[in-house]
């Protein structure tokens, strides 16, 4: 085994946490689609919604690989987060508020890829998986700040031509 077996068991827990964090963002992609404000950015959200669903199936592959079958538990889908998450977005109707939320998301996942880059230095086919995600995401999360940005600064110059 590449891993020692404490690492092991941090990085199992990190991915099913990233998982987690894949089905957040999957619902929020989805309850942002259902809005009728959105408009122009129905284009991202559906390829946010798909490749929430992609890299869902990536890191179950990945999860599964590495688990002990012995120790650890089957991914599965919690209601409660994916409740707490449409309800985050229920209330909001301006698209820049519902790309702030998104991108508020995409940070965290940012941040939870770039944490298990420790355990993975000796899994190159892992490793450029995660990459690879980890790339999408980051252009995902400038998208959506440049579309916070640009509300910014309508409410700042209200009455520009």
């Amino acid at each position: 085994m590449v891993m020692e077996d404490s690492k092991l068991n941090e990085f199992v827990l990190k991915i099913s946490a990233l998982w987690n964090e894949q089905k957040k963002r999957e619902v929020l992609y989805l309850e942002a689609l259902k809005k009728d404000s959105m408009g122009p950015l129905r284009k991202l959200l559906t390829q946010g919604h798909f490749s929430a669903l992609l890299f869902q199936k990536e890191i179950h592959w990945i999860y599964d690989y590495f688990k002990c079958f012995l120790n650890d538990k089957d991914l599965v889908n919690s209601a409660e987060v994916n409740s707490d998450s449409v309800q985050a977005l229920h209330n909001l109707e301006e698209k820049a508020e519902v790309a702030d939320v998104l991108k508020k998301t995409e940070g965290k996942i940012l941040q939870s890829y770039r944490s298990l880059y420790k355990y993975i230095e000796r899994e190159p086919e892992t490793k450029r998986l995660l990459d690879e995600h980890l790339e999408r995401i980051s252009e995902f999360y400038e998208i959506l700040s440049k579309q916070v940005i640009v509300k910014r600064s309508e409410i700042s110059h209200p009455f520009a031509a």
